[in-house]
């Protein structure tokens, strides 16, 4: 766990901002998807760097293929489906998501955003697991009232629900903090303790 923590970190602070990185991903897509420049797994580093571009390279080829909706994937691909580090992107919510496909779900480090919404962290078996930082911009991520003025969370997902250590931060600039469970803060603890049980 704690070493997932020290990759996000270190990726934080390697980027100014999560919707810093993700725009120039998204350049950098867009022209790929356009000019179709590169053409072997090899160049696949482009994205996702070096380290993370040589594991599959071997099982799945560079896909370009357009969507129904009229959107697109652009990255590695096996049959019909995602497999592999890809780009996929929606028109219709202007979103993007950058991850390690598995069958077509997100599935390791990904990074997603679209107009109202953006999240870093681990997919597993096709839902948000392990630890994550979600923003919410224009969207309420919960009908419950309690909840309808967070803008961020910092914390732990079990099947993609909050679930153990975890900050929400509310639109006022308050937050709370403590652990949440099927994402219902039951327990309140001081921030400085959440944030060393996550590792920081």
């Amino acid at each position: 766990m704690k070493l997932h923590l020290l990759g996000f970190i270190v990726l934080s602070i390697a980027t100014q901002s999560l919707y810093g990185q993700t725009t120039r991903q998204q350049e950098a897509a867009e022209d790929f998807y356009k000019n179709k420049k590169l053409t072997n797994t090899n160049s696949w580093y482009w994205l996702f760097g070096p380290s993370n571009s040589q594991e599959d390279n071997d099982k799945y080829s560079i896909v370009n293929w357009d969507l129904e909706d009229g959107g697109w994937y652009s990255g590695q691909g096996s049959n019909e489906d995602y497999n592999g580090y890809g780009i996929q992107h929606k028109p219709k919510e202007n979103s993007y998501v950058f991850s390690n496909w598995k069958n077509t779900s997100p599935n390791g480090m990904t990074l997603a955003q679209s107009l109202d919404y953006s999240f870093m962290g681990t997919y597993e078996k096709e839902e948000k697991n392990g630890f994550g930082i979600t923003k919410w911009s224009n969207y309420k991520p919960f009908s419950n009232e309690n909840y309808k003025n967070v803008i961020k969370y910092v914390g732990e997902y079990k099947d993609g629900i909050w679930s153990g250590y975890g900050i929400i931060y509310f639109r006022n600039g308050t937050y709370k903090s403590g652990i949440f469970i099927e994402s219902i803060l039951s327990k309140e603890l001081p921030k400085i303790e959440v944030l060393e049980a996550l590792g920081f």
